[in-house]
């Protein structure tokens, strides 16, 4: 088990953050430390920081806490078709900024089903939400790399 950042940051083990308070507690860690005039601890505020600010890694990191295993190799056909359809339409895609709303529209879907997911303690649905979401990420990325490539 990893350390819990949420400890560190003092905030609510839960997937649905305030991101104010989030920024709050790092800018007060990062005072404090550095105040101290010894930065051991900076590594690990800014390591907690990135981890709580991001959607994937905020909820594979509360799986790890709850002791919940991924589910890696595992791909259920639902994410499986709805990523071969991404990427089917990306490859002959001539709106790159509609192909960036779609994708993030899911992203958002994604995000409240962790939420509710989360909520309910239901972790199946939440590591199926996680896979999820990190098809839908590789799916951006593409784009973003199609984009570069076709100096869109």
């Amino acid at each position: 088990m990893s350390s819990n950042y949420f400890t560190l940051f003092g905030i609510e083990l839960a997937f649905n953050i305030s991101f104010d308070e989030l920024e709050k507690k790092y800018i007060e860690l990062s005072r404090t430390d550095i105040n101290e005039g010894q930065s051991k601890n900076m590594e690990n505020i800014n390591k907690a920081y990135q981890v709580l600010k991001s959607p994937l890694k905020r909820a594979e990191h509360l799986l790890d806490l709850f002791g919940v295993k991924s589910q890696k190799g595992y791909l259920n056909s639902e994410i499986l078709n709805e990523s071969m359809k991404i990427r089917e339409y990306l490859l002959d895609c001539d709106n790159l900024q509609f192909a960036n709303r779609m994708i993030d529209e899911k992203v958002k879907d994604c995000t409240k089903r962790l939420i509710k997911a989360f909520a309910v303690r239901n972790f199946d649905k939440a590591t199926t939400q996680v896979l999820r979401l990190k098809y839908l990420y590789k799916s951006l990325e593409e784009m973003k790399k199609n984009a570069a490539n076709s100096n869109f």
